[in-house]
């Protein structure tokens, strides 16, 4: 991938947060990813948030693991989930919008 097409992933992926919840982790840590890939590094950037998130979440099963893991721990990995999401909302929201901005033309 060149960097305009990690800018465009990172754009649709940021659009995708700020409507939707659905995939939350597995997003958040591809926009970690990305801002990696773009800058180097994501944090100081308007991925820093991401890192943030991904750090904080790293012991939360993503998508492809959960069909692995007890009922029990998935009720408290989803409250967790939910927790953060509601923690970092104003954080994400700012930074997906600093994404859809700057790489808008890509």
């Amino acid at each position: 991938m060149s960097t305009e097409q990690e800018q465009s992933e990172a754009k649709q992926l940021a659009s995708e947060l700020l409507k939707s919840n659905d995939d939350y982790l597995e997003k958040i840590l591809r926009l970690t990813y990305l801002g990696n890939v773009i800058h180097g590094q994501c944090w100081d950037t308007e991925f820093h948030v991401f890192g943030v998130i991904t750090s904080d979440t790293d012991h939360l099963p993503l998508k492809k693991v959960r069909r692995y893991c007890s009922d029990e721990f998935l009720v408290k990995s989803n409250i967790e989930t939910e927790s953060v999401i509601l923690f970092y909302k104003a954080d994400v929201v700012l930074a997906c919008n600093q994404i859809i901005e700057k790489y808008g033309n890509v």
